[in-house]
């Protein structure tokens, strides 16, 4: 679970609201991830489970619509945010990210509107400028970041079970007192253990990355 974003078609972003109606929406993405499919390909080869890694597997994120800027719900645009690896190819160590969306990915397998950010409709920033705005959202998913390492991790700022862009996207939700959508199933939620096969798979890689670097 980590940074797989590619651009296809980017789209200007507005300075002020555009549609009200679509103002603060929350999107779930779920974005391909090659290496977690393949774990549960070795692992299930056959049946209803080869299907679910297939397509639920994989990195996931969110989407605020800050100034309701999405054409329809299969393609939002505004503030992403999600759990990242500092240093993918050095070190498991974990961060959280949070940017614009304004392009299509060719990665996404699937998008989920899951409601509104009705935390941030506070008086405050309903009056604030645009780049104001941004800095509210910053700053709250920057505080939840180090809650979510916290409480959720045990201080543990290492990828594995706890720490993870997974985990992290429910946390980010269950923040803004919006639910998981049922249909958005993780093979990590019932099978546990995938994550312990793919931190063994991911601490091997990063070792050898490590040692490629020394030897260089």
């Amino acid at each position: 679970m980590g940074n797989y974003f590619f651009k296809e078609q980017e789209k200007g972003m507005s300075v002020v609201v555009v549609n009200k109606e679509r103002e603060l929406d929350v999107y779930l993405n779920v974005y391909a991830n090659s290496s977690d499919q393949l774990i549960g390909e070795k692992i299930y080869k056959k049946g209803a489970i080869e299907e679910l890694v297939g397509t639920n597997s994989g990195h996931y994120s969110i989407i605020i619509d800050r100034n309701g800027e999405s054409d329809d719900d299969q393609h939002p645009v505004g503030i992403e945010i999600h759990l990242v690896m500092k240093r993918p190819n050095l070190s498991n160590e974990t961060a959280y990210s949070c940017s614009t969306r304004n392009h299509n990915s060719s990665k996404l397998i699937k998008t989920v509107k899951v409601g509104k950010a009705l935390l941030f409709q506070t008086k405050e920033y309903v009056e604030s400028s645009d780049t104001n705005k941004y800095v509210i959202l910053i700053k709250h998913f920057d505080d939840l970041f180090n809650k979510f390492i916290q409480e959720q991790c045990s201080g543990d700022m290492y990828w594995g079970r706890s720490n993870n862009c997974h985990n992290y996207a429910r946390f980010c939700l269950e923040s803004l007192h919006l639910s998981w959508p049922d249909s958005v199933v993780s093979p990590a939620d019932d099978y546990p253990f995938l994550l312990d096969v793919l931190e063994i798979q991911k601490c091997e890689s990063i070792a050898t990355n490590q040692t490629s670097n020394q030897t260089n």
